[in-house]
């Protein structure tokens, strides 16, 4: 599961438990230009976390049924009428007739939400029968750093989307305040921004396993001293400056160098890299990549690992930096964008273009355990982990609001 993934699935479980009766769940039908009902969210749990392109391939071609890409919107209803937004929007000028409680009524967007929707078909239920909309925006990138896409089809229906957010919306739920900034600089210069926007901060809480495993593809001796870095293998990732402080630490001979484990599926501009990493001779024994770990082996990984490492040129969250924190791990990560806010103090903050300055920090690390225990000491102290139901509960808690809200105030 990507990041994406992981957010909008641990959202809907949290608010399902946090709202029993309010929330509904659906899925835009693109053909039908509808939202169909679903039973409940669709539960990938238990899928890999992360697997190889043509394994995503695979497992999103299997959830099809349930929406094209885990194509879902989350829908609360705070007040009594629920069923009646999922009618069928058959064609522009049909649209399904709602009570006059339906302006209590709030449509939440929660996924991948650029490429799946008919944003007018969404503007008119807005407009005409009164429905306030809300969007979980887990970041900008895409404006903000278009070239760490490699399709430009992407990109524009991405715009499309920041285009809908500033014009269309009631409420937008930014995951950071450095994505907050994102949107309202794209909003200044576009206009201003009709709604208004709040941050919530995302969980970081694993599902609990009592089954923690070492993964199939981690050797015992690599087992034995490892560091670890979670995230798709992509330019923007940056994992090109790893592979480079290990293969001049390995050519040094620097002694005790532990193995860098990189959990993540193959992504945009990973080709060559990922050919270099498993055709040098220098890194073979040294660099170990697994594009698939379910929860259980990514659990035990944060448990065994000395310490993590995240230097992403750009992101909206950061999550695997306060996943790391939550099992009690340092993270060396990137200074930039909503990084320093997901390590929240207790991470070491980086230069992503600073080479030489991550070479020196992962050599004191690795010859200065005591002061890496202390660090881990100051982590278990004063972090609190933001768990999934809190966060969940920061939404529920804006939707709630903005379904009170008399219905003139968003009227143009």
């Amino acid at each position: 599961m990507n990041g994406t993934l992981r957010v909008e699935q641990s959202c809907a479980k949290a608010l399902t438990g946090l709202m029993p009766g309010q929330i509904r769940f659906c899925r835009y039908h693109q053909v039908k230009r509808c939202f169909v009902p679903l039973d409940s969210y669709p539960d990938i749990s238990a899928r890999p976390i992360v697997a190889t392109e043509a394994q995503g391939r695979t497992m999103l071609s299997s959830l099809r049924p349930l929406g094209r890409r885990i194509e879902r919107t989350m829908r609360n209803s705070v007040r009594a009428a629920t069923g009646r937004i999922f009618q069928q929007v058959e064609n522009s000028d049909s649209l399904p007739a709602l009570g006059s409680d339906s302006r209590n009524e709030v449509l939440l967007l929660a996924g991948e939400n650029w490429s799946q929707y008919n944003f007018g078909v969404i503007a008119r239920l807005r407009r005409e029968r009164g429905i306030k909309v809300a969007a979980l925006c887990q970041d900008f990138i895409p404006v903000a750093c278009p070239q760490f896409f490699g399709d430009g089809e992407f990109v524009a229906k991405f715009s499309a989307y920041a285009e809908f957010l500033i014009r269309e919306t009631d409420l937008v739920l930014a995951i950071s305040n450095a994505t907050r900034s994102d949107i309202l600089d794209y909003a200044s210069s576009h206009g201003g921004m009709r709604g208004s926007i709040e941050i919530v901060t995302l969980g970081a809480d694993l599902p609990s396993s009592q089954h923690a495993k070492q993964p199939d593809g981690l050797s015992n001796a690599q087992a034995e001293r490892f560091v670890l870095s979670v995230s798709t293998i992509q330019s923007r990732k940056n994992f090109d400056l790893l592979y480079h402080v290990w293969r001049r630490l390995t050519e040094q001979n620097t002694p005790g160098l532990p193995t860098l484990v990189i959990v993540g599926q193959p992504g945009f501009g990973s080709r060559d890299l990922l050919w270099q990493i498993a055709h040098d001779p220098v890194t073979r024994d040294k660099i170990v990549i697994l594009n698939r770990a379910s929860d259980d082996e990514l659990i035990w990984l944060y448990q065994n690992c000395l310490w993590t490492l995240y230097p992403s040129f750009y992101e909206g969250w950061g999550l695997p930096v306060s996943e790391s924190l939550a099992f009690g791990k340092y993270c060396l990560a990137s200074n930039a964008s909503s990084i320093p806010e997901a390590g929240a103090g207790f991470a070491g903050l980086i230069d992503p273009l600073d080479f030489a300055s991550w070479c020196n920090a992962v050599v004191e690390l690795m010859n200065s355990p005591d002061q890496l225990a202390r660090l881990e000491a100051s982590i278990r102290a004063g972090y609190q982990p933001i768990t999934w139901t809190k966060s969940a509960g920061e939404i529920a808690n804006k939707l709630s609001k903005l379904s009170a809200k008399n219905p003139a105030m968003h009227n143009e």
